[in-house]
């Protein structure tokens, strides 16, 4: 039966059996998201040949699902390749880097600030060009795989949401043989058929202003955390039955959340890392509440009701870091490229104890590193849980 989640590495609620479906929803937080690419290793190593017929990403999250699904071969040999590749990610392999592309980008949005939309006045689009991790991902995910996954019947599904910036709803990128469900036109939020490719990944991780709009179709998307109050949503309306998530949120104590993280007024560094916060860390923990005070109300329902009405219980477990990755990133910000360090610092991050802002853009080796150790760590101490639940 449902169990309110507990404090600490994991949370989870009611066992299931194994012959519900299984859906891992990865969600998002930039170079974050390596410490899900450690704990999906670990997964693999333990679980060599685990089938997940469903995947559901956003943002970074969405990348690490385009790799798995799009990936022939065992769940072991996937999460090794996945493992490589963030490895061999660089910050130039992102974006561009160097002091005077990221000068130009600066000095074209404070023109476009001053401007007061004269015609003259330049178009802002982003603020780092991402172009060079288009090519990154040409060169890691063969989208074209996931047709043949799906043919062969190792997956049911793929889904990857993003925001249209022309309707300013979520649109859900679907590809794969699961019915999807028509919602009300008044709902934020509708599902589309798709061939998931290359740019349906690089829509879904870009983050507003940061990263730039990316064209599918007719429309520009951005990142779908973005509106997305319910990450665990499409899994679900997809007919998942058990949903694995890994959350990058550190679950503190009451005396480290009461213990300040700057003295003094905020420097935007801070609002801006609070900011992402609640976009890639909040919305998993509201959305998995929500789901738990929903099970809670089903178990009090007689059987026959829910039949009758359609409705069933939804298995979760979240997998967290036993370490705060802010702290961690405060400890690499001197690794960053040297304009970019320029600009974290302009913005005030060495007035803050935790570098959550850094925390996000920091994707130098040895913090990916760092992150992935320290999810196969977490997954290997919490691997009896683990293991009841997905296997």
């Amino acid at each position: 039966m449902s169990a309110v989640p507990v404090t600490g590495v994991a949370d989870e609620t009611r066992r299931s059996s194994t012959d519900s479906r299984l859906a891992f929803v990865l969600s998002g937080g930039g170079a974050r998201a390596a410490y899900q690419t450690g704990v999906l290793c670990h997964i693999g190593a333990r679980l060599p040949h685990l089938r997940v017929p469903l995947y559901s990403g956003v943002s970074a999250g969405a990348i690490n699902v385009g790799f798995l699904a799009s990936y022939r071969g065992s769940f072991q040999d996937a999460t090794r390749a996945l493992r490589r590749r963030w490895l061999s990610l660089s910050s130039e392999e992102v974006f561009h880097t160097s002091p005077g592309s990221l000068a130009r980008n600066t000095a074209r949005v404070g023109a476009a600030l001053v401007g007061g939309g004269s015609r003259l006045a330049p178009k802002i689009r982003s603020l780092v060009d991402t172009s060079p991790l288009g090519r990154f991902l040409e060169r890691s995910i063969a989208v074209g795989a996931i047709a043949e996954r799906l043919e062969n019947g190792e997956l049911d599904a793929v889904a990857l949401s993003a925001l249209s910036y022309q309707t300013g709803r979520t649109v859900v990128f679907v590809q794969g043989n699961l019915p999807v469900r028509r919602l009300p036109p008044s709902t934020h939020h509708r599902f589309v058929r798709a061939r998931i490719t290359v740019d349906h990944v690089m829509a879904s991780a870009a983050i507003p202003l940061l990263f730039p709009a990316v064209k599918v179709g007719q429309q520009y998307y951005g990142d779908g955390s973005f509106r997305s109050t319910a990450p665990l949503g499409p899994a679900i309306q997809l007919g998942a039955d058990r949903l694995f998530a890994v959350s990058a949120r550190y679950p503190r104590s009451v005396p480290e959340a009461r213990q300040p993280e700057v003295v003094g007024y905020p420097p935007p560094a801070r609002v801006l890392g609070l900011l992402l916060n609640s976009v890639f860390l909040d919305t998993l923990d509201w959305d998995a509440a929500t789901l738990e005070r929903i099970n809670h109300l089903l178990d009090l329902l007689p059987e026959a009701t829910r039949k009758a009405e359609g409705l069933r219980a939804v298995d979760l477990f979240i997998q967290r870091p036993t370490q705060d990755i802010g702290l961690i990133a405060a400890g690499f910000e001197d690794r960053l490229p040297r304009g970019l360090r320029f600009l974290v610092r302009g913005l005030g991050s060495p007035e803050t104890r935790s570098a959550d802002l850094l925390s996000y853009l920091l994707f130098d080796s040895a913090y990916i590193t760092a992150l992935i150790e320290l999810g196969e760590a977490d997954a290997e101490a919490n691997w009896e849980s683990i293991a009841a639940f997905v296997g």
